[in-house]
């Protein structure tokens, strides 16, 4: 369950607390774990439409689809292996729909770096 809100002078204020609370009823009896973090600012339309016009650019020079090659990117760039809580590892590849302006700007210089440096191809900016 996710719930986004705000804090004002020491207390959460819930952007729909009618519907947290309804969630919580799933928990009933059972314990549960609270994680509160600062909420980020996802990537941009215009980052995002840039990277879907370099997916296109790279498909078409490679012959991968623009699936393949968003699949390809995610795994060459976003994979990381993990710990969980039970000091199990795992490798996970994150999704791009999750990244932060700041993290899917890194992604972007990557892609742009690999496919000018390793592909010779010359991928546009938005400038």
């Amino acid at each position: 369950m996710k719930a986004f809100g705000t804090v004002k002078e020491g207390k959460l204020k819930l952007n729909n607390s009618r519907q947290f609370q309804d969630s919580l009823r799933e928990f009933e009896g059972k314990d549960v774990e609270l994680k509160i973090r600062e909420r980020s600012a996802n990537r941009s339309k215009e980052q995002n439409s840039l990277y879907w016009t370099w997916i296109d650019i790279l498909s078409k020079d490679i012959g991968y689809t623009k699936e393949e090659m968003h699949t390809l990117i995610k795994y060459k760039f976003l994979k990381r292996n993990v710990v969980d809580e039970n000091g199990v590892e795992q490798e996970v590849i994150k999704s791009t729909t999750t990244l932060t302006t700041k993290e899917f700007s890194l992604l972007m210089n990557d892609v742009l770096f690999w496919s000018n440096n390793t592909l010779n191809i010359n991928l546009p900016s938005n400038e």
